[in-house]
């Protein structure tokens, strides 16, 4: 979808709509994650609003008064804006008890439109080791997985619950911070034991003639390892790695049961040429 000026005058007045002009509303997102719910990730007129746009965006589609891409670029926007007033330390796996400056603000909705471009581009929601295996031949695989035990749904559970929607389903949120079930989304990637298996099943399935790995020194498959397993499908059986150091982000500070062990990180890029 190429955006003429036009096209993005117009997403860009129907995002302010959904931001100030759709009146807020008391529903389930709002009942369940601002202060009314006995929640802080949200002030209540933030997530009022928030559930408001969510909403207005399910039932214009619905309609049908949205294209599909459309939909997905001001879903976009309602989740980046949402992020931008969380009173949260980075992620979602607990709020803040007082509220941040960022907070307090009131929430905006910016889309932004699609850059034009000759190349068709396809995102796809799915099993990784399942797309390559269905993209066939192609030139170059990036895998950027997680790299730690942090499992995405015990830490973005709102954001992932924005995009989801409430609307067609019975949602259940448990504990303190309102996590819903997570089973099917737990991955093999954050577990030490299985991240190795998970990263030989990608490499077996892609007809990807090179491939880049995009890991970190704290990852949990070690170095070594992660290099024996590209070493062992490389056409070659020869390994890059590039390296670049990077002050660590630190969510909170060191107390008591959280030691950060440096100031500095290392992010690691492996090639390997594997057809």
């Amino acid at each position: 979808m190429e955006a003429t000026d036009a096209a993005a005058r117009r997403l860009t007045a129907v995002a302010e709509h959904l931001a100030t002009g759709v009146a807020p509303n008391d529903g389930f997102f709002a009942k369940n994650f601002g202060p009314a719910g006995g929640r802080m990730y949200f002030t209540d007129e933030n997530a009022r609003r928030i559930d408001a746009a969510r909403t207005a965006l399910h039932d214009w589609r619905r309609r049908g008064l949205l294209a599909d891409d459309t939909f997905y670029i001001l879903l976009a926007a309602v989740l980046e804006g949402a992020d931008r007033v969380a009173n949260t330390a980075g992620v979602y796996a607990a709020y803040i008890k007082q509220w941040q400056p960022n907070a307090l603000r009131p929430l905006a909705i910016v889309a932004e439109p699609p850059i034009g471009t000759i190349a068709r581009c396809v995102a796809h929601q799915a099993d990784a080791a399942q797309v390559a295996e269905t993209l066939g031949p192609i030139d170059m695989l990036y895998v950027d997985p997680p790299y730690n035990t942090r499992q995405y749904a015990g830490y973005y559970h709102v954001p992932e619950l924005i995009a989801r929607g409430w609307f067609d389903d019975d949602v259940k949120l448990r504990g303190k911070t309102g996590l819903i079930a997570d089973e099917e989304q737990r991955s093999a990637w954050c577990s030490r034991r299985d991240a190795p298996d998970a990263l030989r099943g990608l490499l077996a399935a892609t007809g990807a003639c090179h491939v880049l790995v995009s890991y970190n020194t704290e990852g949990v498959i070690g170095d070594k390892s992660l290099r024996s397993i590209l070493a062992d499908v490389a056409v070659d059986g020869r390994v890059k790695r590039f390296t670049r150091r990077y002050k660590r982000y630190r969510a909170d500070s060191d107390r008591e049961g959280r030691r950060y062990k440096g100031d500095e990180v290392r992010e690691l890029l492996y090639y390997a040429r594997l057809r």
